[in-house]
């Protein structure tokens, strides 16, 4: 491995290097499109495949000791995901399901294990993804779930509304996602989402429809969320 690659892997932020691997998956493999509500992956399935997000948001799950499950992560564009069994050879050890319409990258786990081998840039980019995971797991906890139950269906909200080209690019992107879809992945009671989402649309900020909200200010949200990470 040469001083300049570590040199150029340093230089690089956690996003460059999601997107790094992303663009690996991409350049070899099959894009597919899934629907809402579509689970590409089960907990407990071979690791037969990697993916990574083009567009979209996928919501890996998994279940905790009591039997219900609970959310782990949101991918979005640029994002590779399922890569850590696949590598070591281990079933899934947890789901993933689409929140929001995807187009995702899928490269078999043979074809991707060949690409690394001559691939050390990747390899780099898929260590200093996974370290960073392991080593600020509570921090990225936190930034899923945010520090209020307001903070939580707001980054989610954001999150859904970044997902696709279209979406970004409206000034009031319609997101088709259910009240009981937020309170699963925020990890919230329904009536604490109907009730947040009700002070939302009291604000100005959510247009609330059937099993769909639209986002009347996605900007003003988004400043309003970052003042509350700072207190």
């Amino acid at each position: 491995m040469t001083a300049p690659l570590i040199a150029q892997f340093r230089k690089k932020s956690v996003a460059d290097w999601r997107a790094d691997i992303t663009d690996a998956i991409a350049e070899r493999g099959i894009l597919r499109s899934f629907a809402r509500k579509d689970v590409i992956f089960h907990q407990g399935m071979p690791a037969k495949a990697v993916y990574a997000v083009k567009s979209g948001v996928i919501e890996t799950s998994g279940l905790n000791a009591s039997g219900r499950e609970v959310t782990l992560s949101i991918r979005g564009p640029r994002e590779p995901f399922g890569y850590s069994e696949a590598v070591i050879g281990e079933q899934r050890t947890r789901q993933a399901g689409v929140l929001h319409d995807a187009e995702i990258w899928e490269l078999g786990t043979d074809a991707f294990l060949d690409m690394l081998a001559s691939r050390p840039d990747i390899m780099l980019a898929m260590l200093g993804s996974m370290m960073f995971r392991f080593t600020r797991s509570s921090e990225m906890r936190a930034e899923l779930r945010g520090t209020t139950a307001y903070s939580k269906v707001g980054y989610v909200l954001l999150q859904l509304a970044r997902s696709t080209p279209e979406l970004v690019s409206s000034p009031q992107p319609q997101l088709r996602i259910t009240h009981e879809e937020i309170s699963r992945v925020c990890d919230l009671s329904r009536q604490t989402v109907t009730t947040i989402l009700g002070e939302m649309r009291d604000a100005g900020l959510v247009e609330l429809g059937l099993r769909s909200i639209k986002l009347q200010n996605p900007s003003r949200l988004d400043e309003l969320l970052e003042r509350t990470r700072g207190d």
